[in-house]
């Protein structure tokens, strides 16, 4: 029998600063990228010395991952599931960087040991002593909803609790030297905040770590409740609202019962335009977007949903990412919907 799904406690590290917080005071603005994520003071949650042999993607989703379940108030989580597109690609780098150095002689196996991409959820649960399930998923834009989606039906379907899930993807020098020359990313220095109006190709780069608790009964704070994930591969979905419509009728709503719609353009102007016909089927609500504060990645739909949340719990979205509508009101239902590249469709619907 399928059960109800909670929210019961949320964190996220991002180039804005959201760390142990429910939502963004003020919105920082960027000249330039890659995007980096704000580092917290981790020294709560990892100590020092370990924490300085560990790659920047482990000890930002430790730390995500661990305030999350603090603040759920939770010690020992049914499940931690991680999505990542990335991986430890910074130790990945560092292996290979030494080993060419070395001559391929004598090399310290560290670096590699700790490059796998299932690396940011065993760490986790040796810090927590968890013998849970633990499961990484590495599917591109569709890494971090795998893993939600994973949790979702873990716990509405099969009963599971108090299940971790999150997404965690660290931008490095030679990853963004990569993709920006293949003209993912921007060549030229572009503001986040002004990235939708600047037109051209590729999107600004970003970094960043959001977890999840999730539960079948609510927490003891504010109570939002996850109605639906779904993931959907299609390169060039030829109608995104009809596919979104689809979603909202499983469920028996219509389009004016969601008051505030998240969505994922990033400046790409080769891209952005296939959210017009979602945006437009959602007359009534406030539309905003989410990439111009944290960059465009991986698992930047983890950050987009962490948005939803927080709008959510507050009230209001931020008048600098606002496309239309009204930037503060008390929402009940919101609808996230984002595309990377054409071909990663993700949507999440929750409600207070």
């Amino acid at each position: 029998m399928k059960g109800p799904v909670h929210i019961i406690g949320a964190s996220c590290i991002s180039p804005q600063d959201t760390f142990d917080r429910d939502g963004i005071a003020s919105v920082k603005g960027y000249d330039g990228h890659p995007l980096h994520a704000i580092a917290p003071d981790l020294r709560r949650y990892i100590d020092p010395v370990r924490g300085r042999r560990m790659a920047r993607v482990s000890r930002f989703g430790m730390a995500t991952a661990l305030n999350a379940l603090e603040r759920a108030g939770v010690r020992d989580p049914g499940g931690i599931i991680v999505g990542t597109g990335l991986g430890c690609m910074e130790s990945t780098e560092r292996f290979l960087d030494t080993m060419i150095a070395n001559a391929e002689m004598m090399v310290n196996p560290t670096a590699f040991i700790q490059s796998t991409h299932n690396a940011v959820a065993g760490q986790i649960a040796l810090a927590l002593g968890s013998r849970a399930c633990n499961f990484t998923y590495l599917h591109k834009g569709l890494s971090f909803p795998s893993a939600l989606f994973d949790a979702f039906v873990q716990v509405r379907d099969e009963g599971n609790e108090r299940v971790l899930a999150g997404g965690v993807d660290i931008i490095t020098d030679d990853h963004f030297a990569i993709q920006r020359r293949s003209g993912l990313l921007k060549e030229e220095g572009v503001g986040n905040l002004g990235v939708l109006e600047h037109g051209g190709p590729g999107a600004v780069c970003g970094e960043g770590a959001a977890f999840f608790v999730l539960d079948g009964r609510p927490g003891q704070g504010t109570d939002v409740r996850l109605v639906e994930v779904d993931i959907h591969y299609a390169p060039d979905l030829p109608d995104a609202a009809a596919h979104v419509r689809s979603i909202l009728q499983r469920h028996m709503l219509e389009p004016d019962a969601i008051d505030l719609v998240v969505v994922g353009p990033n400046g790409d102007a080769m891209d952005d335009p296939a959210y017009g016909p979602v945006m437009e089927l959602f007359p009534t609500a406030t539309v905003t977007a989410f990439k111009p504060l944290c960059g465009e990645f991986y698992t930047a739909n983890a950050f987009g949903t962490w948005y939803a949340w927080s709008s959510l719990v507050q009230g209001r979205v931020h008048p600098e990412v606002l496309l239309r509508g009204e930037a503060q009101r008390p929402f009940r239902r919101a609808l996230f919907y984002d595309r990377f590249r054409g071909c990663d469709h993700s949507v999440v619907i929750m409600e207070r």
